[in-house]
């Protein structure tokens, strides 16, 4: 007999066929215990290793030894016409077409049960003819499969209301640990803290951030002792991953921090092959004092408030925070920031503001050189100050230091917006917004640069989500691209309601729809600046322009520019008023006035400039 039948009579290959089938169904059922039980990654890899190692040795034991009625004997002891091998192989049959089918009923169900429901994206056009980039059905970095995390704001569950500020600060500073986990993809604090009061299915919370994780938690905080409850959750299956619960003197809330990411990390390990022991970079502890810490929690909460009551409480804690530890530099930090924005909310004057923001910023980063927002703020102010070049610089390593953060992306955005590099602008914002696409303000910002470089449907695309997310003034940087596209529908509902009749603003804007109103815009301006009434400078430019007054559009330019240089972004627009700007000699020496030429010469020509000869450059 050849030995091939000799194989097949002693049913070695239906062996081999069940074997291998049976170890399948095994792997499943170990996959799911791992995860039930929490059992170690090591498991699964001995339960592979033991199949691996089973595998040749029943095929030995099935050419080796027959099973007979009375019990198991080696083959070569088995009397030909005596053997049973044939009604062995038929149940050996019965046994491989059951498991077969366990094991499609099991694929059918896991296929059915973990398909993927994420709706298609499609990409559209713009009314400049322009390709739109389909929009992310996730953030930036977060794709089907992916390890993906979002911190959701931990409940208050204190008896006081307003230690809100501690269980916020508590879910900010875990997010800034898992951020740095190298391959894990962390949603936004701003996108994360979107939901926060609202009672939504944790599915649903996570399909629209783009993650398949969700870390939740409460705090109750009572006199020096605070309690702190997780847990992680795999949002495909609504399963709980790891929970955990914390109780602790408030001096020990680093070691908390430090106890509950370490637990995140290892139950990610576990559910996601996540391993990162080493990739994890340790946040250093901002401060050892406890009071100071609580300040900054408290200072950072009320920043994010805006509006200058609490910009100015904020500014009042962060500097108790520093004279408690003067070694603090995250609350340096956080000071810098609060005097940077303190003028978009109040009258306090813009260079005396900038100015205290950068010397906490210096000190901040004398401390602490990888602080990306401090070194975002002496950006600001290089650039305020008409050093363009420092200014991109101090981005570019704010960046490089942490590329994830959407915040500085959006600034360096704007200053590249502001310095004419319009493509390189739009660029940078559209990360920004992947990186952090519920941020109210990342929405307002790249409505305004989407304006600026002429792509009207993606202006009012990101209009529409800022105003979505509660930015009522959203409509002010993208109305340019509403009288471009003809929408004074939209422009009567969001405009109209907060101007007066007989405004300025409402006149100039129903110049743009009728040229017969161009001598009442100019007498309207001449009786504004003889009563010396208050109203947007910028806009005021544009109109001069508009009804063709380019003197005095120049005029308030000059006196834009003298308050704040990086207010020129407007300039780069395409309507025709900027255009016929742009083109007049008197630009050029706008740009030289306040430093441009210099970072030209490094950087090569805006969008819109281009050179003229040797010594000599045009816009249009």
């Amino acid at each position: 007999m050849s030995f091939f039948k000799e194989l097949k009579r002693r049913n070695v290959f239906k062996v081999g066929v069940a074997y291998l089938i049976t170890a399948w169904l095994l792997l499943q059922l170990t996959d799911v215990l791992i995860d039930l039980l929490g059992l170690p990654e090591l498991t699964g890899k001995l339960v592979v290793a033991a199949l691996l190692v089973g595998f040749p040795l029943a095929l030995l034991f099935a050419w080796a030894f027959e099973l007979t009625p009375e019990g198991v004997k080696r083959d070569k002891d088995v009397v030909r016409d005596e053997s049973i091998t044939p009604q062995t192989g038929k149940r050996l049959d019965r046994m491989i077409i059951v498991g077969l089918i366990v094991v499609i009923v099991v694929m059918g169900v896991e296929r059915i049960w973990f398909a993927d429901t994420a709706p298609p994206t499609l990409a559209g056009s713009t009314t400049t003819g322009e390709t739109v980039p389909a929009e992310p059905a996730t953030p930036a970095g977060v794709e089907t499969g992916q390890k993906s995390i979002a911190v959701l704001p931990f409940v208050n569950m204190s008896a006081d209301a307003e230690n809100e500020y501690f269980s916020d600060g508590i879910a900010e500073e875990l997010l800034n640990v898992l951020v740095r986990v190298s391959t894990l993809e962390v949603a936004s604090r701003t996108s994360s803290f979107a939901y926060k009061g609202k009672d939504l299915p944790l599915s649903q919370v996570a399909s629209e951030l783009g993650v398949n994780h969700i870390l939740e938690g409460s705090v109750r905080k009572a006199g020096n002792r605070v309690r702190i409850t997780a847990q992680l959750i795999d949002a495909n299956s609504d399963r709980h991953l790891w929970s955990d619960t914390y109780e602790r003197e408030l001096v020990d809330i680093f070691d908390i921090q430090e106890e509950i990411s370490d637990s995140i990390v290892a139950a990610l390990k576990v559910a996601l092959n996540v391993d990162e022991a080493s990739a994890m970079e340790r946040l250093q502890r901002p401060t050892d004092n406890p009071e100071a810490y609580e300040l900054y929690l408290q200072g950072r909460y009320l920043w994010r408030k805006r509006m200058e009551e609490n910009i100015r409480g904020a500014i009042g804690l962060l500097e108790q925070a520093v004279k408690l530890d003067p070694n603090f530099a995250k609350a340096y930090e956080a000071l810098a920031a609060a005097w940077t924005v303190l003028p978009a909310w109040s009258d306090a004057n813009a260079k005396e503001s900038l100015t205290k923001a950068v010397e906490q910023a210096n000190q901040a980063l004398m401390l602490d050189p990888s602080l990306a927002e401090a070194r975002a703020i002496r950006a600001h102010y290089a650039a305020f100050n008409r050093r363009w070049q420092d200014a991109l610089i101090e981005f570019e390593a704010a960046l490089e230091s942490e590329p994830k953060n959407a915040g500085v992306r959006q600034w360096y955005a704007e200053s590249l917006n502001e310095t004419g590099y319009l493509q390189a602008a739009l660029a940078e914002i559209d990360k920004a917004y992947r990186l952090d696409p519920a941020a109210p303000i990342i929405n307002n910002v790249y409505s305004m640069i989407a304006t600026i470089q002429g792509d009207d449907a993606l202006a009012i695309r990101h209009m529409n989500k800022a105003l979505e997310l509660g930015l009522t003034l959203a409509w002010g940087h993208p109305l340019r691209s509403l009288v471009r596209t003809g929408e004074w529908g939209v422009i009567e509902r969001l405009a109209y309601p907060l101007l007066s009749e007989e405004s300025f603003a409402r006149l100039c804007i129903e110049a743009h729809r009728d040229a017969s109103l161009y001598p009442e815009v100019r007498r309207k301006a001449a009786e504004e600046r003889a009563q010396k009434r208050s109203f947007n400078k910028e806009f005021y430019v544009y109109c001069m322009a508009l009804v063709g007054d380019l003197d005095e559009a120049f005029a308030g330019l000059d006196q834009v520019l003298a308050e704040d240089p990086t207010n020129i972004k407007t300039m780069w627009s395409p309507d025709a008023p900027f255009v016929t700007m742009r083109q007049s000699p008197r630009f050029k020496q706008v740009l030289r006035d306040n430093g441009f030429l210099e970072l030209y010469e490094v950087r090569g020509w805006p969008d819109r400039c281009r050179a003229a000869g040797a010594n000599d450059f045009v816009c249009d």
